[in-house]
């Protein structure tokens, strides 16, 4: 089980990664970026096109996604429109209840683009209840706002590195300490 909940942790850690908010870089912005990352996941079984409004979506799910991690890092979020968001994808998805050797799992009716979101979405559903999400975090930093797992014992890491992000901020306090003084 602790397998499973951590490839699904680095299947949504991954997703929200595909943009880079200090480059600008997004991986999945075009049906074949998007058509790639989903075959490379191994969320689709052949190599599809997705339509702009399927991509458009992958990226509303990604973004909803973010905010809810963010969240997690006690950041002022729109967890709300989040929710709305997946729930929305979750029915473009067909998502429903399957059993798979006994066990039920939240699956999709369909396959191709739609069905590979609509598995997104069925993970953080999976993932939600559970302490391992708690633990999945946006980064603090606005301008970074990287995913990460946050391994420490009082779940207290607020920036994806602290050599990086946390020392930006660190620096940002003092400045600010000291342009007050």
């Amino acid at each position: 089980m602790v397998t499973v909940l951590h490839t699904q942790i680095d299947l949504i850690r991954d997703y929200v990664n595909t943009l880079d908010f200090e480059t600008g870089i997004d991986t999945i912005a075009s049906p074949d970026e998007l058509a790639t990352w989903f075959s490379e996941q191994g969320l689709v079984d052949d190599f599809l096109e997705p339509s702009d409004e399927e991509v458009a979506d992958a990226l509303a799910v990604r973004e909803a996604i973010r905010e809810l991690l963010l969240a997690n890092n006690g950041v002022d979020a729109d967890a709300g429109g989040a929710s709305k968001t997946l729930e929305e994808a979750g029915r473009k998805a067909q998502l429903g209840v399957r059993f798979e050797d006994g066990r039920p799992v939240l699956a999709p009716e369909g396959d191709g683009a739609r069905g590979a979101i609509g598995r997104i979405v069925a993970t953080v559903a999976e993932l939600a209840p559970t302490d391992e999400w708690k633990r999945l975090k946006g980064c603090r930093d606005e301008h970074c706002r990287v995913a990460f797992y946050d391994k420490s014992r009082n779940r207290s890491r607020a920036w994806c590195s602290m050599e990086v992000c946390g020392n930006r901020e660190k620096a940002r306090s003092f400045r600010k300490r000291h342009a007050a003084a």
